[in-house]
């Protein structure tokens, strides 16, 4: 079972959890906090997974994989014929 948690958020969130509850987005101000966290989880899972892509775009541009582009109009008309192909 869950330990019960006590920390202080400040005015600010205080008020908005408030307000969150009074107008009926949330049952509870701990059901808000649980949205919030499972917010801050998704957020830092895309952050990850974003993260490893770039590291393996690094390790490919490393490698030799890479396009050179000249110019960023040179880079759109490539990026824009692809999305075209699909």
């Amino acid at each position: 079972m869950a330990q019960a948690k006590t920390f202080s958020l400040g005015d600010s969130y205080d008020a908005m959890l408030h307000d969150f509850v009074k107008n009926g987005r949330f049952e509870t101000e701990t059901d808000a906090v649980r949205a919030g966290l499972r917010m801050l989880a998704d957020y830092e899972s895309r952050l990850q997974t974003l993260r490893r892509t770039i590291n393996d775009a690094d390790r490919e541009i490393e490698s030799g994989l890479g396009k050179e582009y000249s110019s960023g109009a040179e880079l759109l008309r490539d990026v824009m014929s692809e999305s075209s192909d699909h």
